[in-house]
């Protein structure tokens, strides 16, 4: 079938049922303004309250990674396409939650150089506007449910198509215990009719994995049942 995952590594290949994860996407959004305690936030995709993401800056080639928890979220506008289609526009509270004495100083920097001369005090602490935005991305968690899988990589299906040949963090949930950082390729991405809603399946290449082992001791137990 065209669009199915070919395994490219001499690795066997198991069907499951139960396990899924996390795509945790990179998008584009607009920061309105931003301290060392956390920012304000600009998307077009509501971000849940008491949630962690993960942001990143990319700064003068390095990038700067931090955490933060979304505090409030709330729909401001919507603006409406040529083609009729409604976009909403989502304004958000984010605290930082693991800004260290490197990352510090790195945002610090950040800061300081991409600023407008306007700021604002709040209680705690000042906040400031930043002149250009480019550069700020944020990660989305975006489910999925492995249909295939192997040491190498998987077949799973989500409601988000993503692009073949691009790199995305993921979370793979073997079970309520076992969870796994890898770094995924997307190989293939196809579309699945569906009278409901649209469905994608990919293939997925495992670039990283945080556990190898677990995986392997995963695959074996498949192997024994």
């Amino acid at each position: 079938m065209a669009g199915r995952y070919v395994e490219r590594r001499s690795h066997k290949r198991y069907q499951v049922e139960g396990v899924s994860g996390n795509v945790h996407y990179l998008s584009d959004l607009n920061i309105i303004n931003i301290s060392l305690d956390g920012a304000a936030i600009e998307t077009t995709k509501r971000l849940e309250v008491n949630r962690e993401y993960r942001f990143k800056i990319d700064y003068k080639g390095t990038p700067l990674c931090v955490k933060g928890v979304v505090v409030w979220s709330q729909l401001m506008h919507s603006d409406k396409k040529e083609s009729g289609e409604l976009i909403p526009l989502y304004r958000s509270g984010v605290k930082f939650i693991d800004i260290m004495d490197k990352k510090a100083n790195t945002l610090l920097s950040f800061i300081e150089e991409n600023k407008e001369r306007t700021s604002e005090r709040r209680l705690g602490g000042v906040r400031c506007k930043i002149a250009s935005p480019q550069g700020i991305k944020v990660g989305f968690p975006y489910g999925y449910e492995v249909k295939m899988i192997s040491l190498s990589g998987m077949e799973i299906e989500t409601e988000h198509s993503l692009d073949p040949d691009s790199l995305h963090d993921m979370e793979l949930l073997l079970n309520e215990e076992e969870v796994m950082n890898i770094t995924g390729r997307i190989v293939t991405c196809a579309e699945i009719a569906s009278e409901n809603f649209t469905k994608y399946s990919m293939g997925v290449e495992f670039v990283e994995i945080s556990d190898k082992e677990m995986l392997k001791h995963f695959l074996d137990t498949l192997e024994e049942s």
